[in-house]
């Protein structure tokens, strides 16, 4: 697609601006911080909450625009108190249906996360789950209650074993797909926002309110989730460790995130005056 002058930058979390080992390197750093100097918006486009964004945001050298569970929620949190400052659009799954994907998601043996802006729940502290709270610095609350507090989710994040055969979440994925929107961000990572919610989406909404068009928004991603971002943006990057599908939609492949892919996307950006 052809791209008007870059006025903001959508940056996916886990496998783009972070590295393998969920770390913000000294050359990314440096290239949000060339971004915010040039009036460039910094967008977060990410399928984590808010709150669980808190580890990210507190090494982060600027204070960005957020869109969270893969378009649900967009706004703004204080990176340190990590509350809300602003909240741009927050959409949610309807108490039937999320009570339908609890229990598909029990019946097939798969234990469900459910979120909220303020709130993770999950019954029990499985490896997987445990694997995530640790990258996220961020504990679930541990409870049956998983959503008898009439508290609407905008996600339900359902984890399986790396090793596992993911046909639990392919059939969980199948079995919702008229009422949810249902995307892999890890072949074992299954995230499922209301119907209609993906990162575009949100990133309309958004850009919308900052007098910007989608064609002078730059977005940089590595998942599955990322493919409607990466193909509605004027400039579509795919990371360097993006499967094919990912790397099909975008206008051009940067490095890898353990290369620092997003600053050198961010360079050539520059370099191609585009920014």
């Amino acid at each position: 697609m052809c791209a008007s002058k870059i006025k903001a930058v959508a940056l996916d979390v886990d496998g783009t601006l972070l590295d393998s080992d969920h770390r913000l390197r000294d050359p990314v750093k440096g290239a949000l911080r060339d971004l915010v100097a040039n009036d460039i918006y910094v967008i977060l486009a990410t399928a984590r909450g808010p709150k669980i964004l808190g580890a990210v945001l507190r090494v982060l050298p600027i204070a960005p625009l957020l869109v969270c569970f893969s378009g649900a929620w967009v706004g703004e949190i204080d990176r340190v108190s990590l509350t809300v400052t602003r909240e741009i659009l927050n959409r949610r799954h309807s108490m039937p249906v999320a009570r339908s994907i609890v229990a598909k998601a029990l019946e097939l043996n798969v234990e469900p996360n459910v979120l909220t802006v303020d709130t993770w729940r999950a019954r029990k502290m499985t490896r997987e789950i445990m694997l995530e709270s640790q990258i996220a610095e961020c504990r679930p609350l541990i409870t049956s209650d998983l959503l008898e507090d009439g508290n609407e989710p905008n996600k339900i994040l359902l984890i399986t074993a790396e090793e596992a055969s993911n046909q639990p979440l392919q059939r969980i994925a199948h079995s919702v797909r008229y009422v949810c929107n249902a995307t892999f961000s890890k072949p074992n990572y299954l995230e499922i926002v209301p119907l209609g919610v993906h990162k575009a989406e949100a990133l309309l909404h958004l850009t919308a309110i900052l007098g910007l068009d989608l064609s002078q928004v730059a977005a940089i991603g590595d998942g599955l989730n990322d493919l409607e971002m990466l193909t509605e943006a004027g400039v579509g990057i795919a990371m360097g460790n993006a499967p094919d599908a990912v790397k099909s939609v975008a206008d051009w492949v940067t490095g890898t995130n353990d290369e620092a892919g997003v600053a050198q996307a961010v360079c050539k950006l520059f370099e191609d005056a585009l920014i």
